[in-house]
């Protein structure tokens, strides 16, 4: 069994290896993680059972496939401590702005790379992930990575020109849902209902309808349609939203977060 390691353990990298254990994807003795601090480790240790290193070079040197699950501004550091430990190792990115390029140039070597760009939910092993790879990585070892990615939610191979749309869509979108549950229901609670049962009622809505779109393969515009019965309550909602601009606002804000990405790197 290959070993996985995790240069960085905060909690998108604790979420990936719980879910990678819980999935059977992987023993927690075949996962290796760095991270800053010592209790951090002690913890994710203890609460795990996978082997820690407080050295990034460790890791490097005992892991197959190198997870780098820090902040994008220390992937420059952090390539530069373990640069001359990689040899056949396979590179795994999480970082928005960081292309396979940047990372290759930063390594300074042809290095095994596959860019992904995962989001909060795979906290509950609901996430999505977008991945590409460059020309060192065999389709052999990309399944394998796909398979890794598959353990907390869905893993969908993109060409890395959208990567940036997939930060936005999968990685940035999930803000924009809390907003929409918050604001119904606060409107819930104006209107009389207990916070607790509105957040119920929203967050079940929206679970609910996800689930509609993902799983009858209808557009979601025959999905409202069928909702919004002549002259009923739900077209009222809809031609308020239209009135504010709903979906134009939406719009904007997701290209507004592709441009935000692209300005990173």
């Amino acid at each position: 069994m290959k070993k996985i390691g995790f240069i960085g353990c905060g909690n998108i990298a604790r979420a990936m290896i719980r879910q990678m254990i819980k999935r059977n994807v992987c023993e927690p003795e075949a996962i290796i993680a760095s991270a800053l601090h010592w209790d951090t480790l002690e913890q994710v240790h203890q609460q795990l059972g996978i082997a820690v290193a407080h050295d990034n070079r460790t890791v490097a040197r005992e892991a197959d496939v190198i997870f780098l699950a820090v902040k994008p501004q220390d992937y420059r550091d952090v390539i530069t401590e373990i640069r001359y430990e990689i040899e056949k190792q396979l590179i795994v990115t999480i970082a928005a702005g960081k292309t396979l390029q940047w990372v290759k140039d930063t390594f300074e070597r042809d290095v095994k790379l596959v860019r992904t760009m995962p989001n909060t939910p795979v906290m509950v092993g609901e996430g999505v992930t977008g991945a590409c790879k460059n020309s060192f990585v065999t389709e052999e070892e990309f399944k394998g990575v796909m398979e890794i990615l598959a353990s907390f939610g869905q893993a969908v191979e993109v060409k890395e020109s959208v990567m940036d749309v997939v930060g936005s869509i999968g990685g940035s979108a999930p803000a924009l849902v809390y907003m929409f549950i918050e604001a119904m229901a606060d409107a819930a609670v104006a209107d009389g209902m207990h916070r607790e049962m509105a957040y119920r009622f929203a967050t079940q809505s929206v679970l609910g309808s996800a689930k509609m779109v993902r799983d009858s393969g209808l557009h979601p515009g025959v999905l409202k349609d069928q909702v919004c019965s002549p002259g009923g309550i739900a077209i009222e909602a809809v031609q308020t939203l239209e009135r504010h601009n709903y979906r134009s606002a939406v719009i904007e804000a997701v290209r507004a977060c592709t441009q935000k990405s692209k300005d990173l790197f």
